[in-house]
């Protein structure tokens, strides 16, 4: 999605809602208010992407994002197949996504400059499918906590894999790089490369501990609002999801997704 309102462009990533199935997912994300759900691999197996898509119109929501694109390094100098992300990318295409997902995987055993040009050389190529299908492929710089599950741990790191490359761009998760050196300047003169932006909190206190562990939106050490309205001057149209993935009654979800949204409208919607 590009252009439109602030409030309009608030999305919530399916793996928060965890209701049992893809219908249940869909009818909860329109019950709280929201437009658009960021779909996660699993649930959307589980039904297919034509009775998919007949649910998402039957509830008038949109697919912000496909967070299954792939896994790039696979070990041992290995990488994900390119067919296997091709038939990915057909599912993203079908429900109107406007991009997939990817992380680079842990380095493993290779050299850093070793996995920076498997991983651009695979990027390359993927963003090349993705074009064919009129969407893009965005790369996730992980928080280096979670280095099992990227090495890739900073907005700048993330830019310099996909500088140049046609299809390919960044998501950036605020909870994963806000503590980035420059990271304004970093916004401001690349943000046409950001193609999703999802909204979390990190708790402090875990943080102290060496553990990363997720919070509220209006809780933690991350400037979520000021964030916000950096991307937005910077000039940024895309999606904002919210994906604070913390241990939640599946019966309580449905008012915390509310209470991020309505929290969101409050402090930065427009």
């Amino acid at each position: 999605m590009s252009g439109g309102g602030l409030v309009a462009r608030y999305a919530v990533i399916e793996l928060v809602l965890r209701q049992g199935s893809f219908a249940a997912d869909v009818a909860m994300t329109k019950a709280a208010g929201i437009g658009g759900i960021g779909v996660a691999p699993a649930p959307l197996d589980a039904v297919g992407v034509d009775e998919a898509r007949r649910i998402l119109d039957g509830e008038g929501v949109h697919v912000s994002s496909y967070l299954g694109g792939g896994v790039i390094l696979q070990g041992d100098g290995l990488r994900e197949p390119l067919d296997d992300t091709a038939r990915r990318l057909d599912a993203a295409a079908a429900l109107g996504a406007p991009a997939a997902l990817v992380v680079t995987g842990p380095l493993g055993g290779l050299r850093p400059s070793d996995a920076d040009a498997i991983c651009r050389e695979w990027l390359g190529g993927a963003a090349a499918l993705a074009l064919e299908r009129g969407i893009r492929i965005m790369l996730e710089p992980i928080h280096p906590v979670m280095r099992h599950l990227s090495f890739v741990h900073t907005l700048g790191h993330g830019l310099t894999l996909v500088d140049g490359i046609d299809g390919a761009g960044i998501v950036l998760d605020v909870g994963h790089v806000w503590w980035e050196p420059g990271l304004d300047v970093l916004v401001r003169d690349h943000v046409a490369d950001i193609v999703s932006v999802q909204l979390t909190n990190v708790d402090a206190s875990a943080l102290a501990d060496c553990r990363y562990e997720r919070s509220q939106l209006d809780s933690g050490d991350v400037p979520v609002a000021s964030l916000i309205s950096l991307l937005e001057s910077a000039g940024y149209h895309g999606w904002y999801e919210y994906e604070v993935l913390v241990r939640t009654p599946r019966d309580e979800r449905l008012d915390l997704v509310r209470a991020a949204r309505e929290w969101f409208e409050s402090q930065v919607g427009r």
